[in-house]
C-alpha cells in the first residue's frame, strides 16, 4: 500500500501540475488529490504504528521473568509439526503457514491466514463492539443453539455436570469464550470445558493474549487505558470500492466491554476462571486419532466447514468424535476454499449428513446475508456503507444430532484413522500429486 500510495502522490501532483498549471496551487489546493494523499499518508503511518504495537502486544510471548509464557499453556499436536526442530522460542520460524513446517501437508489452508493483517481482522470481528451485531448473526447463535438443543437425555453422561465443547477453527476464540462464559448453561448447574482448535500458531497466540487481558482486568478491578487497546480495522482494506476515505480511519477498541462483563459474570456465578483451553493442529490429523473417539458432547463450528479439502472426511470425524446425544452446530457459508476438492451445495451437503448418520433437528439458510467484518460493510439499515461493492453471507445454520448406533445404519466408525489414511491418498491422486499406474 505504501508503494502504491508514493506512487499516486506523485502522479497525482504532476498531472494536476500539467492540467492546471500554477492553479493547481492557489486557492484550491485543499480540494486537490494530491493533497487529500498528503494527509492519508501522514494518517496512515499515525495509525500502522498503533496497529503495529497491537500486533506485538497479542503476539508477545516473554513473561516479566524472560520465559516464554503462551507457550506453556498452548498444547501442541506433534502431528501437525512433523519435521520441525522444537525450537519455538524465535517466533519468526511460527509465522507464515499456520505455525507449520515450510510446505508442510498443512500448508494447504493457512498460506495468507496468519499473517499480522490477519490478526488484525480477527481482533476487530471477535473482540470489538462495533462488529457486535455480525457475532450476533452467526457466533451468538451457535451460542443460542447450544443453550436451547442440547439435552444428555438419552446421552452417556453418567451424571457429569460438564459440558465438553470442540471449538475447530477458533481463530481468535471468541465463539469459544461466549460458549465458555454462557451465563444460560452455568446457571442451569452445566459447566462448559471448551476446547479451541486451530492449525494457526499466531491466532491461538493471539487468542491466549486477549483472553490474558481479560483475566487482568478481573484481577486489578480496573480497565487497562484505552490506548493500550485501539485498532485501526480498516487501515489495509483495498483501496477500491471505497466511498469515504475517513472511514478507513475508524478505530475501534477491544476487548469490548461485553466480553468484560461476562468475564465478571462467570467468575462472580462460579469463583474461578472460564475452563477454556486451547490446542494447535490440523483438525483431520489430530481428531481422527482414536483416542478423540467419543470425546466431545457438542462441537461448533463458525465459518469452518468449507475449509475442508475433502467434506467426507469432517463429516465422519464430527461423529466420530461425538458422543452418544452429542450435537454438532454449525453456522457459516459454503464458500469452499481453493484446496476443496468437493464443493457440494447446501442442498447435498444436508443428504451427505443425513447418509453419515446425523439427525438434522434445524437446517436453514439465512434470509438476510450477514457482513463478515463489521455492519458498516454492507451498509443499509440506517448504516452509512463503507463500500461500492460488500461481502456479506447467507450462513447455513444447522444443528445435527448424532443418532444412537443402534438407530444408525451407516458403516462403523470405530476404524476411522485407517479410512481417513486411505481418503488423503485418494486426494492426493484427485490433486495429481500421485499417479496411480
Amino acid at each position: 500500500m505504501k508503494r502504491t500510495l508514493e506512487m499516486e502522490l506523485e502522479l497525482s501532483g504532476k498531472v494536476e501540475k500539467c492540467f492546471m498549471g500554477d492553479n493547481a496551487d492557489g486557492q484550491n489546493q485543499s480540494l486537490l488529490l494530491s493533497t487529500k494523499l498528503k494527509e492519508k499518508k501522514v494518517r496512515l503511518e499515525e495509525c500502522f504504528a498503533v496497529n503495529d504495537r497491537v500486533v506485538h502486544q497479542l503476539l508477545a510471548t516473554n513473561s516479566k521473568g524472560g520465559q516464554s509464557s503462551l507457550f506453556r499453556d498452548v498444547q501442541f499436536i506433534p502431528s501437525a509439526a512433523a519435521g520441525s526442530t522444537g525450537e519455538y522460542d524465535d517466533l519468526g520460524q511460527l509465522m507464515g503457514n499456520g505455525g507449520l513446517v515450510e510446505g508442510g501437508e498443512t500448508k494447504k489452508e493457512t498460506d495468507g491466514y496468519d499473517t499480522a493483517l490477519q490478526v488484525i481482522h480477527h481482533t476487530a470481528r471477535d473482540w470489538t463492539v462495533g462488529a457486535a451485531p455480525c457475532r450476533d448473526e452467526t457466533i451468538l447463535w451457535i451460542v443460542r443453539a447450544i443453550v436451547q438443543y442440547y439435552t444428555r437425555d438419552g446421552g452417556s453422561n453418567d451424571g457429569r455436570n460438564d459440558l465438553r465443547v470442540l471449538i475447530p477453527g477458533a481463530g481468535l476464540g471468541r465463539l469459544a469464550y461466549e460458549v465458555a462464559t454462557c451465563k444460560e448453561l452455568i446457571v442451569k448447574g452445566v459447566v462448559p470445558h471448551v476446547e479451541a482448535n486451530d492449525s494457526s500458531v499466531t491466532m491461538i497466540f493471539a487468542a491466549q493474549n486477549v483472553i490474558k487481558m481479560l483475566q487482568q482486568q478481573q484481577h486489578q478491578h480496573q480497565h487497562q487505558q484505552e490506548e493500550n487497546r485501539q485498532i485501526y480495522p480498516f487501515l489495509s482494506d483495498s483501496q477500491v470500492n471505497e466511498i469515504d476515505a475517513r472511514k478507513r480511519f475508524e478505530m475501534e477498541v477491544f476487548p469490548d466491554e461485553h466480553a468484560v462483563d461476562s468475564y465478571k459474570c462467570y467468575h462472580d456465578l462460579t469463583g474461578t476462571h472460564p475452563n477454556l483451553s486451547f490446542t494447535v493442529g490440523d483438525f483431520v490429523s489430530t481428531y481422527s486419532q482414536q483416542s478423540k473417539q467419543n470425546q466431545y458432547d457438542v462441537v461448533a463450528t463458525s465459518f469452518f466447514i468449507d475449509t475442508a479439502t475433502n467434506i467426507y472426511e469432517y463429516i465422519y470425524i464430527m461423529k466420530h468424535i461425538l458422543d452418544t446425544n452429542g450435537i454438532w452446530v454449525n453456522c457459516g457459508p459454503v464458500q469452499w476454499h481453493p484446496c476443496a476438492l468437493l464443493r457440494p451445495t447446501v442442498e447435498q451437503l444436508k443428504d451427505m449428513l443425513q447418509v453419515a448418520g446425523f439427525e438434522l433437528i434445524s437446517w436453514s439458510v439465512a434470509d438476510e446475508a450477514v457482513a463478515y467484518r463489521h455492519p458498516d460493510d454492507v451498509g443499509g439499515k440506517g448504516l452509512e456503507a463503507r463500500y461500492t461493492r460488500s461481502e456479506a453471507y447467507r450462513p447455513l445454520r444447522f444443528v445435527a444430532r448424532l443418532l444412537s448406533s443402534q438407530d444408525d445404519d451407516s458403516s462403523s466408525n470405530d476404524d476411522l484413522p485407517l479410512k481417513i489414511q486411505y481418503s488423503e491418498f485418494l486426494n492426493e491422486v484427485a490433486n495429481g500429486k500421485i499417479e496411480v499406474k
